[in-house]
């Protein structure tokens, strides 16, 4: 079977409305969190049907759980209350990262977990052992399977209130341990926790649900265990990565785009350096924003961090804006150390970036992008040469489109919508 491609043809200035999807990365923890509730449907709107979501909900049908899920109202109904099995299938999990998600709270509700292998975006070092050491804490016994992965089962008397960290603030961490110690009687402290948007709508769910979490926002979460929890209904935060990819693609085609679904407080830092490149956001309330591209882009220092931070999702994409910049702009890439996987395919159109050194990329603007046939690495690198894509001339072409199919939806739909020529075949 040939394989499918995305096709652009650049050098046209988008303009018109588009709305972001809902958020995956707030989605993935809630669609796991389902499995805490003993009694009742969770119900959850705006879920993106992104290849990620896809899989974990096959993940909880697989466990014993009912999931219907209507692609096109975005409406997930999930009812855990009849799972038996606490194993997760192989051959799924290993096809992404969040699937470490359902561990926390198949821990809490049953006592055990058994998951043989992590899937995801191969970007460097991702730790699991806050998640498993965090569980550890709480009296969790964690033995390694003969395929690289665990068994969790608890010690005599369960598992129990812990005070918990993480070396370095990881999200699914994070969610993990707070699931886990939803219902575990007593009061568990989790340092250094993650503070990201996605974990504080996550955290909105589970207190619907009848949990009791303080703190999260902060790097400091505690959380007093309840002796059970119900089904809930929520709708999803919008997507402030699919938000930043086309306030991006805006500012790199000289657009003049209206978008639903920015919410300027979760995208400050990243708004700030849009600004400073010259783009114009004007906040037109009700989440929505005016973006508009300068006839020339200002060069950028960006240096990526954990929330509050510039993230590093949005990374890639600002790098391909740096390339037709008007001067040298420096990017420097601290959370994962293999995020620079879309420098090679950027100097395939054409871009001057220096030799990475210490993460640091030195990005010699502004470069005449030209069309190019590319593959996206991961989803954030494949966002990257979407964009520039969209600015070069000539015709792009990008495979592995499973990449972007695992953070994108009905991408080719809203770029259409915009003014962009980009069809899949």
């Amino acid at each position: 079977m040939a394989e499918e491609s995305l096709y652009i043809e650049g050098a046209r200035p988008l303009s018109g409305d588009v709305e972001v999807q809902g958020s995956k990365n707030a989605a993935l923890p809630m669609v796991a969190a389902a499995i805490l509730a003993s009694e009742g449907q969770t119900i959850l709107h705006r879920v993106p049907p992104v290849k990620d979501v896809l899989v974990a909900m096959e993940l909880l049908r697989q466990l014993g759980a009912t999931v219907d899920f209507d692609v096109t109202t975005g409406t997930a109904v999930i009812d855990a209350t009849q799972m038996t099995s606490t194993e997760l299938p192989p051959e799924m999990a290993s096809r992404m990262r969040a699937s470490l998600l359902f561990v926390g709270p198949l821990l809490a509700r049953f006592g055990t977990a058994t998951l043989d292998e992590v899937g995801g975006c191969n970007i460097g070092e991702r730790n699991t052992d806050y998640h498993y050491r965090g569980f550890a804490r709480m009296g969790a016994i964690v033995e390694g399977t003969s395929t690289g992965g665990y068994r969790l089962y608890p010690r005599n008397g369960g598992l129990h209130a812990a005070n918990m960290y993480c070396d370095l603030p990881s999200h699914t961490g994070t969610e993990n341990l707070i699931m886990a110690a939803s219902l575990t009687a007593g009061e568990s402290v989790i340092v250094n926790a993650a503070s990201d948007p996605e974990i504080a709508d996550f955290v909105v769910l589970l207190k619907k649900m009848g949990a009791k979490v303080e703190g999260v926002g902060s790097r400091h979460v505690v959380i007093t265990g309840v002796d059970k929890l119900h089904g809930a209904e929520h709708t999803v935060m919008y997507d402030r990565l699919d938000a930043g990819l086309f306030m991006m693609s805006a500012a790199i085609t000289q657009g003049d785009v209206r978008i639903q679904g920015v919410i300027a407080a979760d995208l400050e830092l990243f708004e700030q350096k849009l600004e400073q490149m010259g783009v114009d956001i004007e906040h037109l309330g009700d989440d929505v924003a005016r973006v508009r591209g300068p006839e020339m882009l200002s060069p950028i220092n960006v240096t990526t961090n954990y929330y509050p931070g510039f993230s590093t999702d949005l990374q890639p994409g600002i790098t391909a804006l740096a390339t037709v910049a008007d001067g040298d702009s420096y990017i420097r890439e601290t959370v994962f150390e293999d995020r620079l996987g879309h420098v090679k395919s950027l100097r395939a159109f054409g871009a001057k970036l220096s030799p990475e050194k210490d993460r640091l990329v030195i990005v010699h603007g502004p470069a005449r992008l030209k069309g190019e046939r590319v593959k996206a690495l991961d989803i954030r690198a494949g966002a990257a040469c979407v964009l520039a894509g969209l600015a070069a001339e000539g015709r792009t072409s990008i495979t592995n489109l499973y990449q972007l199919d695992r953070g994108h939806t009905r991408l080719v739909e809203r770029f259409t919508g915009l003014g962009a020529e980009i069809e899949r075949l």
